[in-house]
C-alpha cells in the first residue's frame, strides 16, 4: 500500500502546540513521524494527530515504521493482545513506542494467550517506554510480557526497554516451569544457529518488573558454548541441545534501576555477555515458588554488579539457592560492590559453575544484614574469590533460630573439591547466630574481625571482639547504611590490609584512605580514594625460602617475604615506592614467628624529592610470640609526612634460623 507524505517531527510539534493538542516529538530525523494510538481511535484515519489517531494493535502490527518515528498510545487506554511492530532506527533515530497525554500507563494485556505481549524480533534502534504490560490469563504456560529476540541477525544495537510497568505474568506455579528463564517479565534472547548473534548497547532501565510466574528480567543466548557448558536447559528453553553455538557475548548490555519483585523464580539474570552492568536495581521477594537467586549471571566475562539492594529471597532446601547473588557458570572476573542483601533466607553470595568453567568474583565493600542459610555458598569450580572489607551482620533471626535445616546452616559452605583460591580479608564479621565455618579448609582467613560465633583457626591475623559499629543491623535500605560506620572508639579503625586497585570508595561512597583502611564497609574518614596498584618494593638482603619482596605489599599477611638464611649484613634496607605520593604518620609491619626472623630496630627514610630524610631512628620493635600467629607493631613518626617514597634501614633482627622476614608492609 502506497504510503501518504510524511510530516517531519519539528512541524508536526509546531501544529499540536497551536491546537492546544499534547506534544508527542519524534526523535530527531529528517522524515520521521509521529503516529498516535487510542482505543476511541479510527483504523481508517492517518493516525498522525491525537484527532486522527489509530485504534487497533492490528493497525500498529501492519505498519512498518522508519527511523525516527514515535508511536504513542493514549494515557489510560488498554489493548487487549499483543503489539508486534515492524520495522528499525538508526542510532542517532530510533524508533520509539511510548505513551502520549495524561494520566495511567497505557495497558498492553496479553491475556496469556500470546507468547509475548510486546514483541521485537529482528529489529534494531527501538525503544520501548513508559507502557504497562501484562500477559496472564486461565493457563499456566509461561508467557512473556516485553520480549526481544534477535535469529541469525549478527550485531543487533541499540535496543532500550525503559520506565515500563510489566506485571501479571502467566506461568507455572510449581515444578520446573515455574523457573523457566525463557519466560517472565522482560525476556531479551540471542538465537539462531548459522549466523552469530549478540546485541550491543541493550538497555533494561527504570522498569517495575512485578508477579511474574517464571523470572523477572533475563537475557540469554544460544550462542554461548564455552568451557564445556554447551546448553542451557533444554526442556525450559525450547531449544534443542544440538543447536548451541559458540560464545558470541553481548556487549554494552546495562540493566539499570529496575524494581523488580514477586518472581516466581530468578530477579535478574544477565547470560552471555561482556562488560554486562548490573547497578541501581531493587530485588525484593524472587524464589517465591522455586529454588532461585535475586541476582545472577552466567557465561559472562567481566560482569559489574553494584548498588543494588536484594531483600527477601525465598529458601527452598540446603541446595535450592535462595541468594542474593550468585556468579555462575562461566563467569569470569565478576566484581561485585557496593551492595545491600538483607533478609535472604538462602544467604549472601553463592558462586558454581559447570564443565572445566570457573566462577569468579570479587566481593568488596557490600553489606549483608540478616542473610542466613549459608551466608557464602561455594560450589562446583568456585575460584578465585576475593571477598574483602564487607560488613556481614548475622543476628538469631527467628527463621535461623527455629528452622528444621538450623543444623546444616553455615557462614561460609565449601560444596565441592574443585573449589580453590578463595580469600576472605578486611571483612567485619558478626556472627550472632553462631553459624560455623564449613569450608573444607578451602578458605584462607586474612585479617578480618570476628564478633560472635567462631573464629576460622585459618585466620592467622584475626581481631575478635565488638566493632562497635554505630547502629549496627538497622540499616532500612541501601541509602540508609550508616548504622555499620564504626565508632570513634571501634577497634576496626585503620586495621586493614592494603588492597591494591581497591575501586577507591566504600559502601556509602566515602573516598578511601592510601594505606591502611578500616575493616568492613564503610570507612569512618574519607581518605584521597586513589584507586591503585599495590607499592612497589625492593630489599638489599636478597630473597631466600622462594620469596620474592612483592610479599611485601601484596595485602595478605599469609605470603612472607624472607631474606637468605646465610650471608645477612646488617644493616641493610627495604624500600617501598608508592604509585602517588600519600601522607604517612605510622609504618606497620605484619610478622609471624617475631622472635625467631622479626625485626627488631630500625630507621624509617622519607624521600623528599632529591635525598632521604630519617623520620624514626633506631625505632625498637618488640615481638611477643614465636608461633604461626601474625602480630602487627607499628613505628610512630614524630609527624606526619607526605612522600612517594619509604625506606626501612634494618639495623637489628631476631635470626634464629639466619634469616629476617616480613609479611606485610603498610602504613597509615
Amino acid at each position: 500500500m502506497a504510503r501518504g507524505p510524511r510530516l517531519a517531527g519539528t512541524v508536526l510539534a509546531a501544529v499540536l502546540a497551536v491546537t492546544g493538542l499534547p506534544v508527542l516529538t519524534p526523535a530527531a530525523y529528517a522524515m520521521s513521524t509521529a503516529y498516535f494510538i487510542d482505543p476511541n481511535g479510527d483504523d481508517n484515519a492517518d493516525g498522525r494527530s491525537p484527532a486522527t489517531a489509530w485504534k487497533t494493535l492490528g493497525k500498529v502490527n501492519a505498519q512498518t515504521f522508519q527511523p525516527g518515528d514515535t508511536v504513542g498510545f493514549k494515557a489510560g487506554g488498554q489493548w487487549n493482545g499483543r503489539l508486534a511492530p515492524n520495522g528499525s532506527g538508526t542510532s542517532a533515530a530510533p524508533i520509539t513506542f511510548t505513551s502520549y497525554g495524561t494520566g495511567a500507563k497505557p495497558l498492553i494485556a496479553g491475556g496469556g494467550t500470546v507468547d509475548a505481549a510486546v514483541k521485537l524480533q529482528n529489529q534494531h534502534d527501538v525503544v520501548v517506554s513508559g507502557l504497562e504490560v501484562t500477559n496472564s490469563g486461565s493457563g499456566t504456560t509461561p508467557r512473556i510480557g516485553i520480549g526481544v529476540s534477535a535469529t541469525d541477525a549478527g550485531a543487533v544495537p541499540g535496543i532500550a526497554i525503559r520506565g515500563n510497568h510489566v506485571h501479571a505474568i502467566q506461568g507455572a506455579t510449581s515444578g520446573s516451569q515455574s523457573s523457566n528463564p525463557s519466560a517472565g517479565g522482560i525476556i531479551v534472547s540471542a538465537r539462531g544457529k548459522d549466523v552469530p548473534t549478540y546485541f550491543q548497547n541493550l538497555r533494561i532501565e527504570d522498569n517495575e518488573v512485578a508477579d511474574s510466574r517464571s523470572y523477572g528480567i533475563v537475557t540469554w543466548s544460544q550462542w554461548m558454548q564455552r568451557e564445556g557448558w554447551n546448553s542451557l536447559w533444554e526442556d525450559l528453553m525450547g531449544v534443542p541441545a544440538a543447536d548451541y553455538r559458540p560464545w558470541t557475548p553481548s556487549t554494552g548490555v546495562v540493566v539499570r534501576g529496575n524494581n523488580v519483585h514477586d518472581i516466581s523464580a530468578g530477579g535478574i539474570t544477565v547470560m552471555q555477555a561482556a562488560g554486562a552492568l548490573i547497578e541501581r536495581n531493587r530485588v525484593d521477594r524472587t524464589a517465591q515458588n522455586h529454588g532461585n537467586v535475586g541476582i545472577w549471571w552466567a557465561g559472562t566475562d567481566d560482569t559489574v554488579v553494584q548498588f543494588n539492594e536484594v531483600s527477601g529471597t525465598k529458601y527452598w532446601g540446603l541446595a535450592g539457592d535462595g541468594n542474593a547473588f550468585d556468579a555462575d557458570a562461566s563467569a569470569h572476573r565478576s566484581l561485585v560492590q557496593y551492595n545491600f542483601s538483607h533478609d535472604n533466607e538462602g544467604g549472601f553470595f553463592i558462586a558454581v559453575s559447570t564443565g572445566s568453567a570457573p566462577a569468579e568474583a570479587t566481593i568488596r565493600y557490600n553489606v549483608s544484614q540478616g542473610d542466613a542459610n549459608q551466608v557464602f555458598a561455594l560450589s562446583t569450580n568456585a575460584t578465585d574469590i576475593d571477598v574483602y572489607n564487607n560488613t556481614i551482620w548475622v543476628p538469631l533471626t527467628p527463621f535461623i533460630r527455629d528452622h528444621p535445616d538450623r543444623a546444616s546452616f553455615s557462614l561460609v559452605k565449601v560444596w565441592n573439591s574443585s573449589v580453590g583460591s578463595v580469600r576472605f580479608r578486611n571483612n567485619v564479621i558478626h556472627n550472632g547466630a553462631n553459624l560455623p565455618y564449613n569450608d573444607s579448609g578451602k578458605v584462607v582467613y586474612d585479617r578480618n574481625l570476628f564478633h560472635g560465633g567462631p573464629v576460622p583457626a585459618k585466620d592467622k591475623a584475626a581481631l575478635t571482639g565488638d566493632p562497635l559499629l554505630t547502629s549496627p543491623g538497622s540499616a532500612t535500605s541501601i541509602s540508609a547504611l550508616g548504622g555499620y560506620l564504626p565508632t570513634a572508639a571501634s577497634p576496626a579503625l585503620a586495621q586493614g590490609l592494603e588492597v591494591a586497585s581497591d575501586g577507591g570508595r566504600d559502601a556509602a561512597g566515602t573516598a578511601l584512605p592510601s594505606g591502611m583502611p578500616d575493616l568492613g564497609g564503610l570507612q569512618r574518614a574519607a581518605g584521597p580514594g586513589a584507586n591503585e596498584a599495590a607499592p612497589a618494593a625492593a630489599t638489599t638482603f636478597g630473597n631466600g625460602q622462594s620469596t620474592t619482596p612483592a610479599a611485601l605489599t601484596d595485602g595478605s599477611d599469609y605470603v612472607t617475604w624472607a631474606s637468605p638464611s646465610t650471608g645477612v649484613t646488617l644493616p641493610g634496607s627495604i624500600t617501598l615506592t608508592f604509585p602517588s605520593a600519600r601522607r604517612i604518620s605510622e609504618v606497620v609491619l605484619a610478622t609471624h614467628f617475631g622472635q625467631g626472623q622479626g625485626i627488631t630496630k630500625v630507621d624509617v627514610q622519607t624521600w623528599d624529592g632529591s635525598a632521604w630524610t630519617t623520620q624514626a631512628a633506631d625505632a625498637a620493635i618488640t615481638w611477643a610470640s614465636n608461633t604461626a600467629t601474625v602480630e602487627r607493631r607499628a613505628v610512630t613518626l614524630p609527624a606526619a609526612v607526605t612522600t612517594t617514597q619509604l625506606r626501612l634501614v634494618v639495623k637489628a633482627a631476631n635470626r634464629t634460623w639466619g634469616n629476617l622476614s616480613v609479611n606485610e608492609i603498610t602504613t597509615r
